[in-house]
């Protein structure tokens, strides 16, 4: 089997090229409904010719697409995509493209390919969690990492607003009736601060191009475990001769683990017991609201799957990267073991020089397809 399925893609690869630059030259920016249909219609087109059933699903930004492909196994897949990008339209005339085998051994193979990705909204959340239900394991068929990079593990999301009342009055005629709400914001503040993990080091000493030159390879392994970011700090105050009554700050909190997410959401809560300025009360609002794509025992044997296939069938080796931003793959973890990253490799992603390297298309799709058929022979638990 595995020889046909390399056989056929390279075979098939002119074909591939040619739906990649008809995909690529559609605007499909993320809230473009127009452009989003548009890319999905494309899609549904090509799933309708392999024998699935597809379903469209709309907001007013996008068009969503399902589509499902009937089998005679025992485990059902998962494969998420998406078709709406970081741009606007003309991007696609300003920057153009350039450049059977009768497996069934499967119960059924959903397809989603996400109209709001990029931006998220309830509509795409609430289609993967339904979808996520019906599967066994789920793969996230994102750009993948350089050299047979893919990705693992990624952080969970938490948001925070912290808010401290406290008494304002003169700062010279009425300090001893007052309370600094910015005094003990200040103070919690220092306590969100312990609660992240240390970082690595002097930060210069750590960019891509810091790494490349001490011959690093830079595949998320330096990003601390626990991140706790005061992005926004404020009071209404404006005057330094006056005691402020107010104050507020909001906070990003990300980890890699489902128990730690939960340890810090109740620390952080219990920071409304923390008052160091007498008068003062400190409110937090906010919670978690992604849990982490975590790196279960089920998501190591796909791994091994993979490492398997990639060594056997092309002599590589698999890197595992971990990252800090979220994708479909933080969603779909919640219900089942999934692997993130396995399309073709990809470059400079969300810029104006972004790229792909074309010369990944067969072996990397070979590789996920055969990983995907041992997969759904012999399950993931």
């Amino acid at each position: 089997m595995r020889k046909i399925i390399k056989d056929y893609l390279t075979k098939e690869y002119d074909n591939y090229v040619k739906d990649l630059e008809a995909l690529t030259n559609i605007d499909s920016g993320n809230g473009d409904l127009e452009g989003t249909e548009k890319a999905n219609k494309f899609v549904a087109e090509k799933m309708q010719a392999l024998g699935a059933e597809t379903e469209f699903r709309y907001n007013d930004r996008g068009c969503h697409l399902i589509s499902r492909l009937k089998g005679k196994g025992t485990q059902t897949v998962l494969l998420v995509a998406h078709v709406d990008t970081v741009f606007n339209r003309g991007e696609a005339a300003k920057r153009p493209f350039r450049v059977d085998e009768g497996f069934d051994d499967y119960k059924e193979i959903i397809y989603y390919t996400n109209a709001e990705e990029e931006g998220g909204s309830p509509t795409a959340e609430g289609i993967v969690a339904e979808l996520s239900q019906q599967a066994d394991f789920a793969v996230i068929m994102d750009v993948a990492r350089p050299n047979w990079g893919i990705v693992t593990q990624r952080k969970g999301n938490a948001k925070y607003k912290i808010k401290v009342t406290g008494k304002g009055g003169h700062h010279g005629n009425a300090s001893q009736c007052c309370a600094n709400a910015i005094h003990q914001l200040a103070y919690t503040i220092t306590e969100l601060h312990k609660l992240a993990s240390p970082m690595p080091g002097n930060p210069e000493d750590f960019t891509a191009k810091a790494l490349e030159a001490r011959g690093i390879t830079d595949s998320g392994q330096f990003i601390p475990p626990n991140t706790v970011n005061v992005g926004v700090i404020g009071s209404t105050n404006d005057k330094i001769s006056v005691i402020p009554g107010d104050a507020y700050c909001e906070v990003n909190v990300r980890c890699f683990e489902v128990a730690e997410q939960q340890r810090l959401d109740a620390a952080i809560k219990a920071l409304v017991d923390k008052i160091v300025i007498a008068g003062t009360k400190v409110e937090v609002t906010g919670g978690i609201v992604t849990g982490p794509m975590e790196k279960t025992p089920a998501v190591q044997k796909m791994i091994d799957v993979y490492s398997s296939v990639v060594a056997e069938e092309f002599g590589g080796k698999v890197n595992e990267w971990v990252a800090g931003g979220l994708t479909d793959g933080n969603r779909t973890a919640k219900f089942i073991p999934t692997l993130d990253a396995l399309g073709v490799e990809n470059y400079d992603e969300h810029t104006d020089h972004e790229s792909v390297d074309l010369k990944t298309a067969v072996p990397r799709t070979a590789a996920f397809a055969i990983t995907l058929a041992e997969l759904l022979k012999t399950g993931v638990k």
